[in-house]
């Protein structure tokens, strides 16, 4: 059952891209009248973002330890916007039993969520097959997201400037 709904969790994580080879609008992805950071400035940027709350996750949660799940990469949803999907990490136990339904989640990641300019999570979002979720967003449009059913993930995606939205700008 869960290795039904790991691809469709990764479908949703990355929603709006489009299939490689899919013609796309072409411009620079950002939205009229807004601009993105560059794909190497929000990399960096975000990346710490990720890196911070996976820390805070281990040093809340004893015993959940998280490893790369994927790694970064970038896409152009429908409406043209390239997005940066930072490297998402994962944990093989499930953290709402541990995290006493995720309140040890917000305890966390909260801080560092609003240190870094993001909204608190302020609870768990709605979301069908049995995942407890809990997203937040900052105010250059970044979504950080953390879902648990059996396994856990860490998930981060920022719209960023970029020509060609070519993963290759992807600083490693």
């Amino acid at each position: 059952m869960l290795s039904a709904a790991l691809p469709l969790l990764g479908a949703q994580a990355l929603a709006a891209c489009t299939a490689a080879g899919t013609p796309q609008p072409s411009g620079s992805g950002s939205p009229a009248g807004g601009s993105h950071a560059p794909v190497a400035e929000s990399f960096a940027k975000y990346d710490s973002v990720r890196a911070d709350v996976v820390t805070a996750l281990e040093k809340k949660l004893p015993g959940i330890s998280w490893t790369v799940h994927s790694p970064a990469t970038m896409g152009l949803r429908n409406d043209g916007t390239c997005v940066l999907v930072l490297t998402e990490m994962e944990s093989d136990k499930d953290i709402v039993e541990a995290s006493n339904g995720f309140r040890k989640v917000f305890a966390a990641a909260d801080p560092v969520l609003e240190k870094h300019g993001f909204e608190s999570f302020g609870g768990t979002d709605k979301v069908p097959g049995g995942w407890t979720v809990a997203s937040t967003s900052d105010a250059a449009g970044a979504k950080l997201r953390v879902e648990s059913k059996g396994t856990a993930y860490v998930r981060l995606h920022v719209p960023v400037d970029s020509p060609g939205c070519d993963p290759k700008e992807i600083p490693r």
